[in-house]
Order: C-alpha cells, then sequence, then structure tokens
C-alpha cells in the first residue's frame, strides 16, 4: 500500500469566513458546535436555537486584545466568522477614540486570530472552505470616469 500525500490547503490572503462542510443537518452541527465550545471552556454569549446561530463570549488572546466567533449552522454546513477588539483608546488632538472592532482576516498579525479560529473549525470536520468578503475593484484605466 502506498502511503497517500496530502497537500495542505492553503489560506487564501484576506479570508475572514471559515467554512466547514459535512452530512450533518443543522441541529446536530449546531450541537456540534457547542460541544466543542464547551470543551474549549469558550462561553456562549448568545444561542438562537431557531436559526442555529452561536456567539460566543469575549475570549481573551491579551491583556488589550480579545475576540468573538459567530457561528451558523445549516444543514450540511458550518461557517464561522470572527472579530476582534482591542481596549486601548487613540487619543488624537484633544478627541479621544474608544476601542474599535475589526473583522479576523486571514493577513498580517491578524493571521495568529484566523489560524486559532481555523483549529477551532477543524474540531467540526476535516472539509474545509474558506471565504472572503473583500471586494477586488477593477482597476481604474484612464478611460474611465469617476
Amino acid at each position: 500500500m502506498l502511503p497517500m500525500l496530502l497537500k495542505a490547503q492553503q489560506i487564501p490572503k484576506n479570508s475572514d469566513k471559515i467554512i466547514v462542510v459535512n452530512q450533518l443537518t443543522a441541529e446536530q452541527n449546531f450541537i456540534r458546535a457547542k460541544q466543542v465550545l464547551a470543551d474549549q471552556d469558550i462561553a456562549i454569549a448568545v444561542q438562537d436555537r431557531d436559526i442555529f446561530q452561536i456567539s460566543t463570549g469575549q475570549i481573551r488572546q491579551s491583556d488589550n486584545a480579545t475576540f468573538v466567533y459567530l457561528i451558523n449552522c445549516r444543514e450540511g454546513k458550518v461557517s464561522i466568522t470572527g472579530t476582534w477588539s482591542s481596549n486601548i483608546g487613540l487619543n488624537l488632538g484633544g478627541i479621544t477614540q474608544g476601542a474599535s472592532t475589526y473583522s479576523i482576516k486571514y493577513k498580517g498579525l491578524q493571521k495568529l486570530l484566523f489560524n486559532q479560529m481555523n483549529d477551532f473549525a477543524k474540531k467540526l470536520g476535516n472539509n474545509i472552505e474558506y471565504q472572503s468578503s473583500v471586494v477586488n475593484l477593477p482597476k481604474k484605466n484612464n478611460d474611465d470616469l469617476y
């Protein structure tokens, strides 16, 4: 028997959604996601059994940063997105801006958070797809009027 060689799937830059494809019902995916969260000691802030959606509590990354997952369970798939926030405010010219919330994307330093979200997704199944909500606008031609 020959050993199987598996090529690791590359995560496209700017991916911000992970989709786990499986053969489970929406309710089975919902129960499984809740179990994996419990196994990882991640609190559930809100769960909606009517639409099979889970929002986690804040997961502490460091003293200044936290992140949250939004999990949507459907027939045959689970989609996971996340947001992160920093509690460091910014003061420019006497104007203070509070903490901001950002989408977790597979780019730059956020790759660490995305990889943690990806590790969570792998506990739900092995068939994983990645999507990006970033829209690539066409390049501007000199003939185009804007």
